[in-house]
């Protein structure tokens, strides 16, 4: 008798204990299909951007960024088009750069101003150097350049190149029919940036030779600081 009961008791551990185990042995289970399906996921990811960047290195090529010309848009719809559609007058103007982080008027420091400035809608035009405003025909070649200068090839891969820095000296301002600053869009040809006070106007797709475009634009019209794309550092500080 008491041997069955040995055997009883024997027999009731191991449930108990196989009990234990399975669930165990279950969640074992269970986490290594996650972590395989993570490491698959994780290789499928990989094997995918290797793909995509060995087939965009097959079908690059640098002409494809070339700027071209499109009639896109008629000289109706670029001028129904924001800020154009709401501005009366636009100024196209060079500045020195005041330098980063600088306030526009420091009470401690008596060097000449510099930089670009817009008070409650007024342009101070004390900083600038050139100030020209652009006739109808020179208004219709800038929107041209913004809207209808696009990539040579549209549906390929891109590259876009700038520097880090933003040092602009150019600018295009657009002015209502009392002179208030509606928008405006600051230039920098030395590190290839654009940037407006309300980032709802730029300077349009940014094919290879867009800036130069624009630089070239500038001078034509008689704005030749700043434009050149070189340092103009030293120039910036001196006193006229």
């Amino acid at each position: 008798m008491i041997n069955q009961e040995i055997i009883i008791f024997k027999w009731v551990s191991n449930y108990l204990s196989m009990k234990k185990t399975i669930p165990f042995i279950i969640l074992l289970c269970l986490c290594y299909s996650a972590i395989f399906a993570q490491v698959s996921k994780s290789t499928k990811k990989q094997l995918a951007k290797a793909k995509s960047i060995a087939n965009w290195e097959k079908d690059y090529k640098e002409e494809y960024s070339n700027c071209a010309y499109y009639s896109k848009y008629t000289a109706k719809q670029r001028l129904a088009k924001y800020p154009f559609s709401k501005a009366a007058k636009v100024l196209a103007v060079s500045y020195k750069y005041r330098g980063f982080g600088q306030e526009p008027e420091d009470k401690q420091d008596n060097s000449p101003r510099k930089g670009l400035y817009v008070n409650n809608g007024v342009l101070d035009t004390t900083t600038l150097i050139e100030i020209k405003q652009l006739s109808k025909k020179q208004i219709n070649e800038l929107t041209s350049l913004i809207f209808n200068t696009d990539y040579k090839k549209r549906d390929a891969t891109h590259l876009v190149s700038f520097g880090k820095c933003f040092e602009p000296r150019n600018a295009f301002i657009f002015l209502s029919a009392n002179d208030q600053v509606l928008d405006y869009i600051e230039i920098c040809f030395t590190c290839n940036q654009n940037q407006s006070s309300s980032n709802k106007i730029d300077i349009g797709v940014l094919c290879t030779q867009k800036y130069q475009m624009f630089s070239n634009y500038f001078k034509n019209i008689g704005v030749v600081y700043g434009t050149l794309g070189r340092d103009y550092d030293e120039e910036d500080i001196k006193v006229e």
